[in-house]
Parts: C-alpha cells; sequence; structure tokens
C-alpha cells in the first residue's frame, strides 16, 4: 500500500519595501478529507508581510477562495469566538475558540510576528474569520497602481505561476503548529454566551469591500 501524498501549492515572492528586498517562498494547502484543513507553510526561510496573505491565497486557491472559506465558516456546527492576543516584540495572536460538546476549546491559531504571517495550520472552518482580523489589522493593496505608494511586490518572471508539490508526510513547521494550538490554555474569561452562533458570518467579505472602497477613495 502506497503512502498518502499530501499536495501543495507552491509560490515564490519577493517584495521590496522601505528599500529593504525580501524574497520567499510559500506552500499552501486546502484538504478536503476528514479534517479539513487550510495549511500555510514558509519554505526556504519565507518570512511572508501579513498584507501578502491576500493576494497569495487569491493567486494558489483562486479568486472565489474568500467565498469558499466564508461557505465552510458558515457551515460550521458550532458556536465561535475570535480573540487578538498582542505581546512584545510585534507579536500578535490570532485565536479561534469554539463550542464542542458544551466546553469551549482554541481550535485555531494564527501569529503575525513583526508584520509577518508564521506558517500555520487552521480548521478551513476558523480560516475566515482569523484572516478577517489579519486582513483589517494588515490591509491589502487593491490597486497596483498604488502599490508603490506603500510597497513593491512582484513574482519572479522565471516562475510565473503556481505549481504543485507532493510531500510523503505533513512539513514539520506544520505538525508543530497543530500541536502547539491543542495545547493552549482556555483563559478563565472565555465563556459560552459570548460566542457568536454556528452559521453567523464572519465578515470577511465585508471586511474586503470597504477596504476597496476607502482605497478607491483614498487614490
Amino acid at each position: 500500500m502506497k503512502a498518502p501524498l499530501y499536495e501543495y501549492r507552491s509560490l515564490p515572492w519577493i517584495e521590496n519595501g522601505a528599500g529593504t528586498l525580501q524574497s520567499g517562498r510559500v506552500l499552501i494547502r486546502l484538504d478536503s478529507d476528514e479534517e479539513n484543513r487550510l495549511d500555510f507553510y514558509n519554505a526556504d526561510d519565507s518570512k511572508l508581510p501579513a498584507y501578502l496573505i491576500y493576494i497569495i491565497l487569491k493567486i494558489l486557491l483562486g479568486v472565489e477562495w474568500i467565498g469558499k472559506l466564508e461557505s465552510m465558516h458558515q457551515n460550521r456546527p458550532n458556536a465561535w469566538k475570535t480573540k487578538v492576543y498582542s505581546g512584545p516584540q510585534g507579536i500578535h495572536e490570532y485565536r479561534l475558540y469554539s463550542i464542542k460538546q458544551d466546553i469551549p476549546i482554541c481550535s485555531s491559531l494564527i501569529t503575525v510576528t513583526d508584520s509577518q504571517i508564521e506558517t500555520f495550520s487552521v480548521y478551513a472552518e476558523d480560516a475566515a474569520p482569523l484572516l478577517k482580523k489579519i486582513i483589517e489589522d494588515f490591509p491589502p493593496v487593491f490597486l497596483p497602481r498604488l502599490r508603490n505608494h506603500r510597497y513593491t511586490y512582484f513574482f519572479p518572471n522565471f516562475y510565473p505561476y503556481p505549481v504543485d508539490r507532493r510531500c510523503l508526510a505533513f512539513p514539520e513547521p506544520i505538525k508543530i503548529q497543530r500541536e502547539l494550538t491543542q495545547n493552549i490554555r482556555i483563559p478563565e474569561d472565555i465563556f459560552p454566551e459570548n460566542f457568536m452562533l454556528a452559521g453567523q458570518t464572519s465578515g470577511i467579505i465585508e471586511t474586503v469591500e470597504a477596504l476597496k472602497c476607502m482605497e478607491v477613495l483614498q487614490a
């Protein structure tokens, strides 16, 4: 019996912000197995700026990625709540708590350090609410002509399209992130009555549309 292959979409990136050139490669996997997870892996010492997560997901998951993740979120069977924790050295933890068997747990976690998004593995149903918070804090650039006013980023011409990379096992950082999330202790101030009900919108679509309108008005 052959070992299962885990298929990731791979894309290199280059960004020139404030005169500092950065580059790397990211791998993304949105699986459809029993766990139904969204994996984001910084490969080759990549440290992706958080504001690029919107365009990266659009390229690797397709233009309908927001609608797909929002649909998964609204079909969740349990109550949920997002919480953002800020720490020293520019660390921000975006956590999603959910109610399972009447017990609150931390089901997903995304960490942004010094405005750079770290490797993460979250349940697909949790992705939209967490990414909504990150997009609010680190807005994307939607209009190409405005990029030079804030950032300059591009994808290498010699490798313009994402490719598939098959792995015999999950990348080690992905496994570490899953274990880390499972071991998070629940704060005492997390109570069921403060949770959003299953089926309620994450707000990510409205947030993106509002940011687009604001950018047009400021152009």
